[in-house]
This record gives C-alpha cells, structure tokens and sequence, in this order.
C-alpha cells in the first residue's frame, strides 16, 4: 500500500480511506503528517471518539497554533455556538429523557437517539425535541451529542458558507461512525481535504448504529484514495498471529463475511526489544473455570508475580461491569491501588446514572428549581404514573416543574438536598436516619464513605492497576492485560447461542490492549468458543484453590 503522506500530497483527490489494525501506529502516522515539510503551519484538524488519543495529540501539538485537537461532539458544540449565535450547552443524557417525555405526553413511542443515529427525524419528531429541550434548558440551548451534530448539519445544508474550511482533516475511529455522523464528516470535505481511518474488525458501536460497511466501501470506491497500516508495533507476535487465527476461524464459520481482506496484520521482526519479549511471553495464559473468590485471589497473585518488582509496568484489568466492583474490592484488599475506576458505570444503557445523580443534586444545591436537574432525580420521588400527571401538568400549565410538584414532595427534595450538601462537606457527623436516606437514594453498598472519602484505600508501595470494560478500553493499553469473563454466556447471541461479529470485534479489541503478555479468565466456561478460536496460542493454567487464610 502506498505511504499515507506521500498519497495525501501527490493526490488530487479530497478523501482518504485508511485501514489500520490494532497498534499499528494510527497516532503516529497523525505526527508524521502533522509534522511534515509538506503540512508545516498548514491549518489542520484533528476529530476522535477516544479521548485517550486527543488527550495525547493536545499535548503533543500544545505550541502548534496551526492544529486543532478535538473531540467530534466538542467541535460540533463549538461550531454550532459560532453560527447559531446562542450560548448552548451539552448534555449526555438528553436524548433518553425526552424520548420518555414523548412517550408521557403523546402516549406513543420514539427512540431519540436511534432516529438521530439514522438521521431519519420528522419535522413533528424535530418540533418536540425542540420544546423540550427548550423546556430543560434554562434560558440556553440544550443539546444531546447528537442532537448538536443534527443541528449543525441543517445549518451547513442551509448555508454552505458555514462549513469550515482546513488544509487538512484527520479522522480517527472512522469504523464507529453512523449516517448522522457521517454526514457531518461529508460537509467538512465539501472544503477541506480529509482523511479517515479506522478498522473496520474494531467495530464495537452498533449500539449507536454504527456502519462498518461504510470505511469497508469508501476505501475500495474510485472517489478515494486508499492506504493502510499493516504492522502492529505494539503487541507481541503470539498476540498478533492469535489475531489472525481468530479472523481466520471466526471466517470459516461464517463471520465478518464483510471485512475487508486486502489489509493484513503483521508483526515487525528485527526490533530487538520486542522479539526478546515474544520469546519470552510465546503464549497466552487462559484459566479455565475459576469460581468465586478463587478469581481475584489468582488475579492478584498473578499480577504480583508477573509484574515483579518492575513497579513501572502497566497492568490493565478488563472486566464485566456487574463484576468490577467484586475485583476492585478484591485487589484493594491484596494491596494494590485500582486507578480509574468507574464505580457508576451502567455498560448496558451507556449512561452514567450515579453521575447523574450526584450533578443533578449539585445542580438542585444552587438553583433548586431547575428544570432538568428536577427531571432526572423525580423516579426517587414517585413511579412513572406519578412522573407522567406531574409532566402533563406542567406541559398543559406552562409551569416549571418545581411549581407542579406537591408540597410534601418539595420539602423532601428541600431536606434530601440539605443532606447531599452534608454529606458533600463531609464534617458533621450524619444520623443513622440520615445515613439511611442516603443509601436510598444511592443504592450503592458504601457509597457514603467513597463519597466523602475517595474510592477505596491507598496502600503505599502497592501496584496501580487500572480496570475498565473491554467497550471502555479503546485508545488504552498496557504492559500486561488480565481479560475475565471469555464465557459463553457473556458473549454468544442469547437466541441462537452463537457468536456474532460484534463479539469477535470486541475479542479483538481486548486482547490487543496487551504489550508483553496476556492472560484470560473465564467464569465458568472450560472450553468457551471464543478462546476455540485462538486455541493453537493457548498455555492452559488450571488453577491450583487457595487455602483458607489465603
């Protein structure tokens, strides 16, 4: 395949496709670029999903006045507060509230976020967000990630003269996004010359309706030019020949039918370093069927011996959601530190609701009659019968929701916002009552103590590890990864008990987190059909069981 630089200057064309695998240097051919004779003091932007990579790219080109680093949703907030001439604001769970708000006061059914993954809003579905939002945004514009990128749309559609032009745009993680998204993408290459890369085998989003398809067909369409990135510089050869036997096998049994299979996947042999590293780790370590307690007690001890004394490795933990706390609670006990750990995350409906909660009562602390912060705590206070009469009051009333709510509701939300302040200043003592209402609202065993005292104890000395869900790890990796939980039942289709390509995307994404070594875990399952698929690269550890005052 041709250099990416050396095409993106000699091509006449605008729109450049480029394939690049786990670890093969996507960050690094962004530097090159960037960096180049070619693009020096050349206006330049730079979009991502993952925050990791702007985070980086930022401090990279902190004294490059000519690059601008940015999240798409970010830059789209920017954008539309520049044209629109209105001071707007974002937030993340907009989208679920008002599809339930559509739901109480038309008693029909709507997902928001769907219809803007698809771009498939009718004007009347359009005119509703737009009240609500309205409703909730306490005198500025209020935006969802999407609904933002919609709107700035119809203002680049209304006027092409607002798009933004660049000498160059570079896009990361093109495989993850939807006709929504890409069609904002669309508009910037009206003016500007861009290039989008992705894989389309790390395609985890179809959540959020997602196209793969669409980096697989633009990077064969005559209307671009093409490239990729076929060496992976930062895993071992194991976990790079253990990629391949997965693509492999998951294609002999019918998967990513789709992929692209003119890109290939190798490893760089002749860098000293990294061929003494896959001679030493040549397999991946897997334990099969380690029940309860038995896991962290081998996690832990696994991490301490492979680590060593080198406090300076990265170790990186994947877990399941509904398990992180089990392992948090259990590697802070051993004597390691868990870094980054989100003790709130809900994986399933991709949104924060202890964050949530813990704003909004922020929020409620200074203005206690704020409409949006009053709508996402109101299931604390009734059902969705009590929340659907309060609403439809409120709409055919015109009144703030604070002026619906009944008295004896309001005096709780008074003394329920008098006890977060109390607990937030975490200096007087709180009363068993108190500590009580707390747990009520929170749901969460020792949220009190984290919430006045951190997350969990420090011990000096001890290792840090970070811990996330395989769908939180992209832009990470580590010196050593532990992945729990490659049964069956955690990844094949509920229906027909199969796995599917997203499951074998998201495998792939895991495992290539790893640096040096790699081991799995599994809960139950001795011969899960993912670890089948990589079989040839397994090292088999049975578990020897801990004794009791182990």
């Amino acid at each position: 395949m041709p250099d990416a630089l050396n095409l993106i200057v000699t091509s006449e064309k605008r729109l450049f496709v480029g394939l690049a695998g786990p670890g093969t240097g996507k960050s690094h051919t962004f530097k090159t670029i960037i960096k180049s004779s070619e693009f020096n003091g050349k206006k330049i932007l730079v979009l991502s999903f993952i925050n990791k990579l702007v985070d980086d790219l930022k401090h990279d080109f902190a004294g490059f006045r000519n690059v601008e680093v940015s999240t798409l949703h970010a830059f789209a907030m920017q954008e539309y507060m520049k044209h629109s001439e209105v001071q707007a604001s974002l937030d993340e769970g907009l989208d679920e509230i008002i599809t339930q708000d559509y739901a109480f006061l038309l008693e029909n059914s709507i997902d928001y976020s769907n219809q803007y993954y698809g771009n498939l809003l009718s004007v009347a579905e359009e005119e509703f967000y737009k009240s609500r939002s309205d409703y909730y945004g306490n005198g500025s514009a209020l935006h969802s990630f999407n609904s933002v990128i919609y709107a700035l749309n119809k203002l680049f559609q209304a006027d092409n003269g607002l798009i933004p032009s660049y000498d160059l745009v570079l896009v990361d993680e093109f495989q993850d996004f939807n006709e929504l998204e890409w069609q904002f993408i669309s508009a910037l290459n009206l003016k500007s010359k861009v290039v989008v890369v992705g894989d389309d085998d790390q395609s985890l989003y179809s959540w959020k309706s997602a196209q793969p398809e669409l980096i697989r067909s633009l990077f064969s369409d005559e209307v671009t030019d093409s490239f990729s990135l076929d060496y992976c510089y930062r895993s071992t050869q194991v976990i790079v020949d253990a990629v391949n036997s997965l693509i492999t096998n998951a294609k002999t049994v019918g998967l990513l039918a789709g992929r692209v299979d003119e890109k290939e996947y190798m490893y760089p042999t002749g860098r000293e370093d990294k061929d003494e590293l896959s001679a030493k780790f040549n397999q991946i370590d897997f334990l099969p069927a380690v029940i309860g307690s038995q896991l962290v007690y081998q996690l832990a001890a696994r991490i301490k011996r492979d680590v060593g004394e080198d406090h300076n490795k990265r170790i990186l933990v994947l877990a399941p959601s509904f398990y992180k706390q089990t392992v948090y609670d259990g590697l802070i006990s051993r004597g390691l530190n868990v870094v980054e750990f989100e003790l709130f995350g809900d994986e399933k409906h991709r949104t924060i609701k202890h964050r949530y909660l813990i704003e909004s009562f922020k929020t409620l602390e200074v203005r206690k009659t704020d409409n949006l912060a009053l709508r996402k705590v109101l299931h604390i206070y009734g059902d969705e019968d009590m929340q659907k009469e309060l609403l439809r009051k409120c709409d055919s009333e015109s009144k703030k929701i604070w002026l619906c709510l009944p008295r004896d509701v309001k005096d709780l939300i008074e003394a329920d916002i008098a006890l977060f302040k109390k607990v937030r200043q975490g200096k007087d003592t709180l009363t068993d009552e108190e500590l009580l209402r707390v747990n009520q609202i929170f749901n969460v065993k020792n949220l009190l103590s984290k919430m006045i005292n951190g997350f969990g104890s420090h011990t000096k000395g001890g290792l840090e590890v970070e811990m996330t869900t395989v769908m939180s790890s992209k832009g990470l990796s580590a010196d050593f990864v532990y992945y729990i939980g490659v049964d069956d039942k955690l990844n094949v289709d509920r229906v027909t008990h199969e796995l599917t390509d997203g499951k074998i995307c998201e495998f792939l994404v895991g495992i290539t987190r790893a640096k040096e070594k790699l081991t799995l875990f599994s809960f139950a399952d001795k011969n899960p059909k993912l670890v089948s698929l990589i079989a040839d690269h397994i090292n088999r550890v049975e578990s020897s069981r801990p004794s009791r005052r182990q």
